[in-house]
This record gives C-alpha cells, structure tokens and sequence, in this order.
C-alpha cells in the first residue's frame, strides 16, 4: 500500500500527471472532490468550507470560524483515510497532503514551472489573453498562500513539504510519471505491517474525533485522541472544567462507545476554570 499526493495549482498537468500515474500503477485517481462527497456523511457540509473554492474566498473573511475550520478538518481527514484504508492511491487535490504527515508511506509531489511557461499554458488551455493569464495566476497563487496559511499554518510552495518536485517546463509529463512510478515501488513507500497499523490507528482516533463533533452533549469538547484499533482502545485526554466535569466525562465516555470498533475508553482529564 501506498499513497501518492499530486498537489494542484493554475496547472492542469497535475491532473494530467495524476492520470499517468494511475494508469501505470493500475491505482485509482482520488480527487478534492471524492473526499468532499465522502466527508458528507461526517458532516463536512455543516463547515460551509467544502463549498469554497480557494479562488473565489480569501480565508480572512473566516477568520472567526475557527471552530468550523476545526471540524472541517477533522471530517476531510476522516474520509481521506477511509479512501486510503481501501489500498493504494493516486491523491490529486489543493493541500491533503498535510493532512497525512504522520503516514510514513505517502509520496508528496508537487509541480511547478516558470512564470512565463505557466502563462502561456493558462492562455493555451483557457483563452485568457497574457494579461488576464498574468492575473489569474497571481490571484492563485496568493490565494493559496492565504488557504494554506489558514488552514495548515504551513507554506505550501515550501519545498521541504514535499518528496519530489518536478520543472514540467524541463520534466516531460510521461517522465515524470515514470519517475514517480520507480520511486513509490521503493521500499521507503511501502506500508508494512506497523505502517498500516497507524493509519488503523489514525483512522480510528479520527472517527472518535468526528464522533464528539456530531453529538450535541460533546460538540464543544476539545481533547487529544490516541487509538490502539487491534484492541479497540481509545485514550482521551483534555481539560475540562472543575463544575461538570462528571458529567463531561460521562457524555464523552458515551458517545465514544458507540463508535464502530471502540471497547474501551480511557479519559485523562485536567481540571481548570474559575472554580480550580
């Protein structure tokens, strides 16, 4: 099993080289989109963030959704692993790949070109005279700074965040899938026994996570997640305030025991408040 993440932006040769790869690999192609539908049934619409394209919003008119961030995130992971729990996959999307950081077995590329080789695509693939290529590109690339920013606090054009970067303006698409194709049969992208284990794992704690978000007794609840899915164990832990802090035990301990896969739920709680 393993994971390859091709990261968009005003290129169309992500998609391009996303096709390549799956057709090479024999591996689906999983997009933005799939993860969105996926994510409905976690609650994803109820964030009003899986509806924004990063073109048309900046992130600082939600700068006071902080909390709808949060889920929004939860659920876009939960599905993402849900996808990747079926076997090997081609991820082509904005940012997810961040959303895998602790999955040693994902490839994270990204694609990138000179400005004047990417205008001259925008104008070939769209239309757009070279001003408003110049333009569109620009809007992009600022808007992505902000989302990412925003969502992950990282810089995605960063190139530690990724394994492999290709110049497509010297890469040949067909190359470069080639290329990804070698690299990802290497044993470093290979999910053992233990590396699958944690993505169990993940998936499991991310359930337990969107679980407290979808329950009204916990919605409020914000805690660390840590989960064994051999034995079924979750470990809780979190503050809580000093007056109820019975009660958000208990409501914790009974919306997590319905999750699919859970037998036993550990809180390690923290009093703090006025009352401490």
């Amino acid at each position: 099993m393993s994971i390859i993440t091709i990261s968009r932006g005003s290129l169309s040769a992500s998609s391009m080289l996303a096709r390549k790869v799956s057709e090479k690999l024999g591996w689906p192609v999983v997009t933005r989109e799939d993860v969105l539908a996926a994510a409905e049934k976690y609650g994803i619409r109820e964030t009003g963030l899986g509806e924004l394209s990063f073109i048309e919003k900046s992130p600082k008119l939600l700068d006071k959704m902080g909390d709808k961030k949060r889920q929004y995130l939860v659920c876009f992971q939960t599905a993402l692993f849900d996808f990747a729990l079926k076997g090997s996959l081609v991820y082509n999307g904005h940012l997810a790949q961040f959303l895998l950081t602790k999955i040693p077995f994902v490839l994270r590329v990204l694609l990138t070109a000179p400005t004047e080789f990417r205008v001259k695509s925008v104008m070939g693939e769209s239309g757009k005279s070279r001003e408003d290529a110049i333009a569109y590109i620009k809007l992009i690339d600022e808007r992505r700074e902000k989302w990412s920013h925003f969502l992950y606090g990282v810089d995605w054009k960063e190139p530690s965040n990724y394994d492999i970067v290709f110049n497509i303006e010297r890469v040949n698409i067909d190359v470069a899938a080639g290329l990804l194709a070698e690299i990802v049969s290497g044993k470093e992208f290979q999910a053992g026994g233990q590396a699958e284990q944690l993505l169990r794992d993940l998936h499991l704690a991310s359930l337990a996570r969107v679980s407290l978000r979808q329950s009204p007794r916990t919605k409020g609840s914000e805690v660390e997640i840590e989960a064994d899915s051999t034995v079924g164990s979750l470990v809780v832990t979190g503050d809580c305030p000093r007056v109820g802090a019975g009660m958000w035990e208990s409501d914790i301990r009974a919306v997590l025991s319905q999750v699919e896969g859970v037998k036993t739920v550990e809180v390690k709680k923290s009093i703090v408040g006025y009352y401490e």
